[in-house]
């Protein structure tokens, strides 16, 4: 690769790092408050709380990579051109495959990482959240040693211990049994011990009442205890099995699902729908690619405008994302719409490609060129005279 080929290329890479970090960064800090509130909610450690931000971060780095390339295309392109090297460049005698190659050279390289991670990377990583998700929210006695606030510990169940002595035992505890539609108990004790018999977990609950409220006939009777063991074991386990979704397969499972699978029991467009996306969704980077060139790989002078080219390149680009993302919800649940997933990345291909080989001069509408013009004669006259009246003013 030649020397200004490579200092493009180093260039581009460094603003699509940069935009990447940056962009991750943001969007992981609302995965880390929303991992931090299943996490402290169980009582876990934190070791777990990050492990499952880290396990999110290959899904959200596919989705944020081929944005993170769209602003370095354009910075890079738009950089060149505001320090004369584009100019420089085609005045040399250099054709604008020397920039344009580069370019498309770290758009392959971002595409084919998308498309990894669409099918290896994420959908393991997920997969790995998922049973951690489900550890968290089954693991009852991790979330029993937690003094202090009312605890969901199961759909229907909630706990509440003041406070844990030195010697393991609990003070005043609270539970609301409300999983039966037919009846509610509610269980208050002064004192209570976690013990594990027979590979079983119990909370044994001393000097406390049961009050057990029948919802079909509205009684409702009290029983004084001295001694009850509340098997944990019909409330939850950290054994419990993970249910996985479509996203959290790989591809060569989702080829051949066995019939058992929860997908697949749920509908096999699910299936073919992801598929499909795992393949269409990477090719977006090229679409931003060729957009990007076509746009503004065309050397200009510091004299030509070229905010307008940018708003033009990002407003085409974004409308085709819209549109894909309008046709995945569509094909989610309709397969007849799934060609649509291929015609509209291809197509914004197809148009980018076209302009930049056939070195079409986008250039800015007549009637835009003059509403602008309008606009700034307007403006000026009652900014001059704002600026006059301000400084005149003790």
């Amino acid at each position: 690769m030649p020397l200004i080929e490579r200092y493009v290329l180093r260039r581009a890479t460094y603003v699509f790092v940069l935009w990447l970090c940056a962009i991750t960064g943001t969007l992981w800090v609302t995965q880390v408050i929303a991992r931090l509130d299943i996490v402290t909610a169980k009582g876990q450690a934190m070791w777990t709380f990050f492990l499952m931000t880290v396990t999110a971060l290959p899904a959200l780095l596919q989705a944020v990579a081929p944005i993170a390339y769209f602003a370095a295309a354009i910075v890079t392109l738009n950089a060149l051109t505001n320090d004369s090297e584009l100019p420089v460049i085609a005045a040399a005698g250099a054709s604008r495959s020397t920039v344009n190659r580069p370019i498309l050279v770290l758009g392959i390289f971002v595409t084919l990482a998308v498309s990894i991670s669409y099918h290896v990377v994420a959908p393991a990583s997920l997969a790995v959240l998922r049973e951690l998700v489900t550890h968290v929210r089954a693991d009852v006695i991790a979330s029993l040693v937690q003094d202090g606030g009312f605890r969901s510990v199961d759909q229907g169940l909630t706990m509440h211990i003041r406070e844990k002595s030195p010697d393991g035992s609990f003070s005043d505890i609270f539970i609301n049994d409300d999983r039966n539609p037919n009846e509610t108990l509610q269980y208050t004790a002064s004192h209570g011990l976690l013990l594990e018999r027979g590979g079983g977990s119990f909370l044994v609950l001393q000097n406390g009442d049961l009050i057990r409220e029948d919802r079909t006939d509205g009684e409702t009777s009290v029983v004084h205890f001295g001694t009850y063991a509340l098997d944990l074991s019909q409330i939850g386990s950290p054994d419990a099995s993970a249910i996985y979704d479509a996203r959290e397969r790989s591809t060569l499972y989702l080829l051949d699902p066995p019939p058992n699978d929860s997908s697949v029991k749920s509908g096999i467009s699910r299936i073919v729908f992801e598929l499909h996306n795992r393949i269409t969704a990477p090719l977006y980077t090229l679409v931003f690619a060729f957009a990007a060139l076509a746009f503004l790989g065309r050397p200009r002078t510091n004299r030509q405008d070229r905010s307008f080219a940018i708003a033009a390149c990002v407003l085409f680009c974004v409308s085709l994302r819209v549109a894909g993302f309008a046709a995945a919800a569509i094909s989610d649940n309709s397969i007849a719409a799934i060609p649509f997933l291929y015609v509209i990345p291809l197509t914004g291909i197809a148009l980018g490609l076209a302009a930049m080989l056939l070195d079409a001069r986008l250039s800015t509408p007549r009637f835009v060129e003059v509403a602008w013009d309008w606009m700034t004669a307007a403006i000026q006259p009652r900014a001059a005279s704002a600026g006059t009246g301000a400084v005149g003013e003790p």
